[in-house]
């Protein structure tokens, strides 16, 4: 797909889609929010009720279990089934005093209370006398506006076995509270409570349902809801009611077998939601106001980096390797912007990979026609000091001078030692190692350059905090970097100065015993800003007469030996040059090698 046809897709998809789908979910959420504010209060309302009902009724229970279980009545029913049950006879007198002092502590809640027999005869009454024939059921119920009649039987104890009931006829208001009932949601709204035992509607505003079945009130003449809306514990359903739309919320109660239904009207809350649909209808004008406006700018940046982008491939193609380039976003040309960038830096790698390749070629050429005007020199030098070496043995020169000689000895092979460098820089295999103090390396590369430090008045400072120097190398080539290093900041102070040596251990980033770090500091000028980023590259030389050879084969060796070389910042003066070596250090079982 073209970039312009990747634009009109996103616009299409950002502007036209969302403004539509803004539209149709702007229409039914404010639908959805009066049903389910109404839902959500209604349920409230109802469960309220229901609590206060479940409470009102477990007190109402627990008071006529209270006259069915105790003793006075089962010996009452007792002595009732003996034939023994003379108002005199003392199990009467004692049910007689109990029931009426019960009578008096919770009578005010009930209309009466009726023990009856097995076969439903009446045995004793508390309260408005009730004949055994004319005790109320479900549909007398849903007669009476003020009566609520429960039933609870009478067991004889120990056996278990039923030997009467107990009816009472409970005040409405001892079960159902008219504040609560009261409460509706909204000045539309209204309370209705059913009983699904008897199929009785027993409470509701409107006068024309109150003595009717529910079947009634369900039909539809009534709410013209379906009986199976009513199945679960709770829940809410709508229906309309004198052209008006309402939400219910309902809970089925288990005891007694009632539901509560709590109903608002839906046009009482409409008015303040159809604000909120005109005010969705602004927002969705903004927002496509804003998507164009998005549009347009992204368009016209992604057209400012094709252009930033061509002026870089201009720049490149001039030999300007350091192009400007836009910043890279996520779609194509933020691709190609990184491809790009990727490219140019591969191809400066390569040109500097090149141009290091031609100056190792040019130095090992160069090295190669030097190498014979060195080593014969060195030669004679060596097989003179050697037999100085015998003099000095044979006690024909003072023995003070062995060390000067010794030192010049080493030098020498070191020198040679350096030539052969140079002229394998190109070698790809590791040097031939064994296991060495990097103090006592240290220690020998200070005493080869001591002559020369000691005519400039250098003083040279060691602070050995490494407590593990072990190293796997060769130690005189690792010496030779350090000389080095040492003449170089000789070198940098003709005037006199200071070179400090520290030493430290490291941790490394791969599992192993570290490395320890040298750090080489002098007091000297320090490197200028613009060699700092070749100064280890061949050629490269601060000084007038250097050939920019010795810190090239200095990295050379460091890396062969699996550390680094880098050169740090100066002091806060800008003075002053610090060269930090890293070597990785040898196991800690390894001994240590005597240099010689």
């Amino acid at each position: 797909m073209s970039l312009r046809a990747r634009f009109l897709t996103l616009f299409a998809l950002l502007g036209v889609v969302p403004v539509l789908a803004l539209g149709i979910f702007g229409y039914v959420r404010s639908t959805q929010a009066v049903d389910s504010l109404l839902e959500r209060e209604t349920a409230a309302i109802a469960q309220r009720l229901v609590s206060d009902i479940q409470e009102r009724y477990a007190l109402r229970a627990s008071e006529l279990l209270l006259v069915a279980g105790n003793a006075e009545t089962q010996a009452l029913y007792a002595a009732h089934y003996a034939g023994t049950d003379a108002p005199t006879s003392p199990g009467m007198v004692d049910a007689e005093e109990y029931l009426t002092s019960a009578w008096a502590l919770f009578g005010s809640s009930y209309h009466w209370i009726d023990l009856r027999d097995s076969a439903g005869a009446s045995l004793y009454v508390l309260g408005g006398r009730r004949g055994a024939d004319s005790a109320l059921g479900l549909t007398d119920l849903a007669r009476s506006s003020d009566a609520v009649e429960l039933r609870f039987p009478v067991t004889q104890s120990p056996s278990g076995d039923t030997v009467g009931t107990v009816v009472a006829g409970v005040r409405s208001q001892a079960i159902l509270s008219d504040e609560l009932l009261g409460s509706t949601f909204g000045k539309e709204g209204y309370t209705a409570l059913l009983d699904r035992g008897g199929g009785a509607v027993l409470r509701h505003p409107s006068r024309r349902f109150i003595n009717q079945t529910t079947e009634q009130l369900l039909s539809e003449s009534g709410w013209n809801v379906d009986a199976a809306a009513f199945a679960t514990d709770s829940g809410s359903f709508t229906y309309r009611e004198n052209d008006s739309l309402r939400v219910a919320s309902f809970v089925n109660l288990s005891s007694p077998p009632w539901t509560v239904v709590t109903s608002a009207a839906v046009g009482e809350f409409a008015p303040p939601f159809v604000r909120t649909r005109n005010v969705d209808l602004t927002v969705m004008l903004l927002v496509a106001a804003a998507i164009a406006v998005s549009f347009l700018l992204m368009s016209h940046r992604a057209t400012a980096s094709l252009e930033q982008l061509t002026v870089a491939a201009d720049d490149v193609a001039r030999g300007e390797l350091s192009p400007r380039l836009p910043e890279a976003g996520g779609d194509e040309v933020g691709r190609l912007t990184r491809a790009f960038g990727l490219m140019v830096g591969e191809v400066r790698r390569m040109l500097a990979s090149v141009e290091e390749t031609r100056h190792m070629a040019v130095m090992g050429e160069f090295a190669s026609r030097i190498s014979h005007e060195i080593r014969n020199p060195l030669t004679s030098i060596k097989l003179n000091l050697q037999e100085l070496g015998r003099d000095v043995e044979q006690g024909r020169i003072p023995p003070d001078s062995e060390p000067s000689v010794r030192i010049c000895l080493r030098e020498v092979e070191r020198l040679d030692g350096a030539v052969s460098r140079v002229l394998s820089m190109s070698r790809t295999h590791p040097p031939t190692t064994v296991a060495c103090s990097l103090h006592g390396i240290l220690s020998e590369a200070t005493e080869a350059v001591g002559p020369q430090l000691r005519s400039e008045h250098i003083e040279v400072e060691h602070r050995f905090d490494a407590s593990r120097d072990r190293v796997r190398g060769d130690p005189r080539d690792l010496e030779g970097v350090f000389v080095n290093l040492l003449v170089n900041a000789c070198e940098a102070m003709p005037g006199g100065g200071s070179v400090r040596i520290d030493t430290e251990n490291v941790a490394l980033p791969s599992a192993g015993p570290g490395a320890i770090r040298v750090r080489v500091s002098d007091d000297g000028p320090g490197v200028p800003a613009g060699v700092r980023e070749q100064i280890f590259r061949p050629f490269v030389s601060t000084k007038e007469e250097g050939t920019g050879f010795g810190l090239a084969v200095a990295r050379r060796t460091v890396e062969e030996h699996g550390g680094r070389i880098d050169l740090e910042h100066g002091a806060a003066n800008g003075r002053g040059a610090t060269f930090v070596v890293e070597l990785p250090l040898t196991e800690a079982d390894a001994p240590p090698t005597e240099t010689q």
